[in-house]
């Protein structure tokens, strides 16, 4: 009994001794035996395990070794393409050896551990970003692209460049085969993934080409009018040396086009295109008041323009071609008013208006100036929607436009002047527009009253003037049939008309006066002193005249009565001195106002 029981006591002292060596002393460290691949960790606390597999792991050794196609290599350490240790990850791995159960069962699995030497493999982290922004390092190095032959200009030769392969990086293949070496603890290689990039245009095609540019310069360019009118000029002939300057070579749809440059081709055709430009010419129309239509006064013709931009497609594609003989691209401009027109077409059937004044008593000047004047608006066509401007048909009052001088109002004085008598005109159509019931859009009165206007019976305020460019008479078609303008002098009445001819929408004009107050008599008689003039010689420049306020309204109503325009026409003529000249040995009278006197 004694020798069983001291058996049992030296049972219990080794089991004592193998719990004091792998229980409490083990609870906080790893359990001696436990490997991180070829780190032992055992005994290691948690604190001291992440050091100590960073350096056995070497992390930043360059062992990672990509390969280049033109035998390159790039090594890199684990780091550098984004792997790093996850050293929480990794002591849970070996803490969970020998860490878990009680008793003998916790006593069993430590032992399990220091005899069976297990190994645990580190867990890694991954910046995938990390690694491409390398691999993207590598691309460059190597990644060129495609060169596509083409034609190159130099020294006045042309030059074929040569195409060359090009290759491109496949990045996705290269990480596939990239990421399951990087958790090796050896050295490893690997070969970067490329991709050939062949040239979309080829040596082959540059040299057609060059061909084409041996067509081009083979002769000159000669550029004719197809269908030339007597006066026209041409042709033009560009030589070989100008079509040399002129080359250009791109690619176009992955071809290399060689032709003639379009910018300078334009260049070159802007200044044609000026003296080739034939404005097309309206038929000119008279209204047949016996048969009631519209018949031709003078035939229309067609205008004609150089299209830039069609000649130039035309010249390279013949160029090309090797035709060196090009037509211009002419395009036809057709005019506005074609004589095929008839008045049915323009809504011209019938008279709507008229518009008369008398100038009884003027100078042959004058007289002169108000037929040239008014013959410039005969004939002319107002479209629908359209605003008639008198200074846009006037044309230049000059001598060499066939204008004689005649007296005309500038400013507060009446001084002789080119063109004197063309407000009888504008007073004209100004009266013919008021009775036709079209919207006037501008008109201005005289600065005083002038007798021609109010000869038969108009009275004062029922003129208009002008002063072009300032001062302008104009009226809108509001209809939508066309206005024909016609102007006729009766000679014999010295009375001035303008006929309106449309068609009548029904519109009435009610005539409102014209009305005016009380005359404003004229200041006294000025005298300026003319040393030029004969002694006791008085000359009048001119008349006096009373000042007036007039108003001339009117209300145009359309075929159901209803009021379309109610306006008014307001004349402020101021008071007009009657002006002399006089020279030596004449006393201006009393009450005069002299304001020029001969020197002492």
């Amino acid at each position: 009994m004694r020798g069983i029981g001291i058996l049992l006591l030296v049972v219990l002292l080794l089991m004592g001794m193998i719990w004091m060596a792998l229980g409490p002393r083990l609870d906080q460290r790893l359990i001696p035996g436990t490997w991180v691949w070829e780190t032992p960790v055992g005994g290691l606390s948690p604190t001291e395990v992440a050091p100590v597999v960073e350096a056995a792991l070497r992390l930043d050794a360059p062992r990672v070794v990509i390969l280049g196609p033109d035998g390159q290599r790039w090594a890199f350490s684990p780091r550098d393409l984004g792997i790093t240790l996850d050293a929480e990850a990794t002591l849970a791995q070996a803490w969970a050896l020998g860490h878990s159960g009680s008793g003998m069962e916790l006593l069993t699995r430590r032992v399990e551990v220091m005899l069976e030497q297990p190994v645990v493999a580190p867990v890694f982290a991954w910046d995938r970003d990390r690694t491409l922004q390398q691999l993207a390092l590598v691309a460059a190095a190597v990644e060129q692209p495609a060169r596509n032959a083409y034609v190159r200009m130099e020294g006045g030769a042309l030059h074929l460049e040569p195409a060359a392969i090009g290759r491109r990086v496949e990045l996705s293949p290269t990480l596939e085969a990239l990421l399951p070496l990087l958790r090796q603890p050896e050295p490893v290689e690997t070969p970067l993934y490329v991709t050939q990039l062949l040239p979309e245009i080829t040596d082959a095609q540059a040299r057609q080409a060059l061909d084409i540019a041996d067509t081009i310069l083979s002769a000159p360019l000669t550029l004719t009018l197809a269908d030339p009118r007597a006066g026209d000029p041409g042709p033009w002939t560009l030589t070989t040396e100008m079509l040399s300057q002129m080359l250009a070579v791109y690619t176009l749809d992955n071809q290399v086009w060689l032709g003639l440059d379009e910018v300078q081709l334009a260049a070159y055709l802007e200044p044609l295109a000026v003296g080739l430009q034939r404005q097309p010419v309206d038929a000119t129309f008279h209204f047949n008041a016996a048969r009631g239509e519209l018949v031709v006064a003078s035939p229309s013709a067609l205008g004609r323009s150089l299209n830039i931009t069609a000649t130039v497609e035309q010249i390279n594609e013949m160029v090309r071609a090797g035709q060196h003989f090009v037509p211009l691209v002419m395009e036809p401009v057709a005019p506005r008013y074609p004589d095929t027109l008839t008045g049915a077409d323009l809504g011209i059937v019938e008279l709507i208006a008229v518009g008369e004044s008398y100038f009884t008593g003027s100078s042959s000047s004058r007289n002169h100036n108000v037929r040239l004047g008014s013959s410039k608006y005969d004939g002319v066509l107002v479209a629908p929607g359209e605003t008639f401007s008198f200074n846009d048909h006037l044309g230049e009052i000059t001598p060499d436009a066939g204008y004689d001088e005649s007296y005309v109002i500038i400013g507060n004085r009446t001084v002789p002047g080119v063109g004197g008598g063309i407000c009888q005109v504008a007073t004209t159509v100004f009266r013919a527009a008021y009775y036709a019931g079209y919207p006037i859009v501008e008109r201005w009165p005289h600065a005083y009253r002038v007798g021609y206007y109010e000869i038969g019976g108009y009275g004062p305020g029922f003129d208009a003037t002008i002063y072009k460019p300032l001062v302008d008479f104009r009226f809108t078609n509001d209809t939508p049939y066309h206005l024909l303008i016609e102007t006729h002098v009766d000679a014999h009445a010295n009375r001035l008309f303008f006929y309106f001819y449309s068609t009548s929408d029904g519109r009435t004009v009610e005539q409102i006066g014209p009305t005016w107050g009380q005359p404003e008599p004229p200041g006294p008689p000025i005298y300026e002193y003319d040393p030029t003039l004969p002694p006791q010689t008085v000359r009048q420049l001119e008349s006096a005249h009373d000042g007036l306020s007039a108003r001339l309204g009117r209300v145009v109503r359309d075929a159901e009565g209803n009021i379309l325009y109610q306006d008014t026409f307001i004349s402020n003529f101021v008071p007009w001195s009657a002006r002399y000249l006089y020279g030596p040995d004449v006393t201006p009278p009393p009450g005069a106002e002299v304001i020029s006197t001969p020197e002492p």
